[in-house]
């Protein structure tokens, strides 16, 4: 089977149903650089003392989150003077309630769920970083050959796996096929687990399912699935997919402890961006992947700055799909990064 990937990785996080998602909040996204100045106390790189010096952060086995443990494994938040610990948790939900329970410090979320526990006031998020962002082959709506779905027109009315309603796997499937002029209205969304997904298929209990990598390729090698709808198409090409966040009031109160964070976490974007030899044991050990499937795993994009624009393009899908009920200003939920 030939290599997909490039030097991006995709994995997915399931994104959070909408009742979910008003738990599963945090999503983080700032702009990220590697600017350096030696303080008086802390790190270096940092702009003054380090309030917090240890930083706990939820996080799931996904692709995403590969250049956190990157720069664990390298010392760069240990050079900004942070000891961060990554916590695996059980779900995104998990993340959101340990971040507002001040549990954990940072969380790793999709946007969606973000954006809908901001949208109803659950809690008031910032966004610290940015973590990965749609390209061609990571996310695709799949059907098996037994399936009767073998174009985009025929998705119309047809059962749906989704990890959860009202994310980026729905709502991009939505917005891509209502691009073309295909009904979406009637389609029914199964939520269900990716490894489940496969299995279903085959047995006929849905007709297609909305699939991450590495569950994409996954699919593909076991189950022989085919991509109908590639989800970063048209109107939803390069969109913000998951991020870092914690709450406004924990960043208010230690500004050098995150802008520490965003410093070292730049230096993990910027290895595993320029080596995908640096990319894939990351895959194997942490997010387990095997090492027959990892070099094949399609990489998106992890961005090195956040972008306002992208990320509403996240929050207007959810308004245009009804979501959400009014419109949200994510630029107001961007922690700036430090300029020094």
């Amino acid at each position: 089977m030939p290599r997909r990937g490039d030097t991006r990785s995709r994995v997915w996080i399931p994104i959070t149903s909408i009742a979910v998602a008003l738990l599963t909040a945090l999503s983080g996204c700032s702009a990220l650089n590697g600017s350096s100045n030696n303080p008086s106390g802390g790190g270096s790189g940092t702009a003054g003392p380090i309030e917090k010096p240890k930083l706990k952060v939820g996080l799931l086995p996904v692709v995403d989150v590969a250049p956190l443990y990157q720069a664990v494994e390298k010392g760069y938040f240990k050079e900004q003077g942070l000891d961060v610990e990554p916590i695996v948790v059980a779900s995104g939900p998990k993340a959101v309630e340990s971040v507002i329970s001040g549990e954990i410090d940072i969380a790793f979320t999709s946007y969606p769920g973000a954006f809908v526990a901001q949208s109803k006031g659950v809690a008031n998020l910032k966004i610290v970083a940015d973590a990965y962002a749609a390209r061609p082959g990571h996310l695709a709506l799949v059907a098996t050959p037994n399936s009767t779905i073998k174009k985009p027109e025929d998705v119309a009315a047809k059962k749906i796996a989704v990890t959860s309603k009202g994310s980026i796997s729905d709502l991009g499937v939505m917005s891509v096929l209502s691009a073309q002029n295909i009904p979406v209205d009637k389609i029914q969304w199964i939520p269900m687990t990716f490894p489940d997904m496969g299995p279903a298929m085959k047995a006929g209990n849905i007709d297609g399912a909305v699939v991450a990598e590495p569950w994409f390729t996954r699919t593909a090698k076991e189950f022989g699935a085919m991509s109908i709808v590639d989800v970063s198409s048209g109107p939803t090409a390069d969109i913000s997919m998951s991020g870092w966040a914690a709450m406004d009031k924990v960043t208010s109160a230690n500004p050098n402890s995150f802008a520490a964070f965003q410093r070292g976490l730049a230096k993990g974007v910027a290895d595993v961006k320029r080596d995908r030899t640096v990319l894939e044991p990351i895959l194997i050990t942490h997010v387990k992947i095997d090492q027959q499937t990892a070099p094949l795993v399609t990489i998106a994009d992890y961005p090195e700055r956040a972008d306002a624009i992208r990320l509403q393009r996240v929050a207007d899908l959810m308004l245009e799909f009804k979501v959400i009920s009014e419109r949200l200003d994510v630029s107001k939920m961007l922690l700036e990064p430090s300029t020094n």
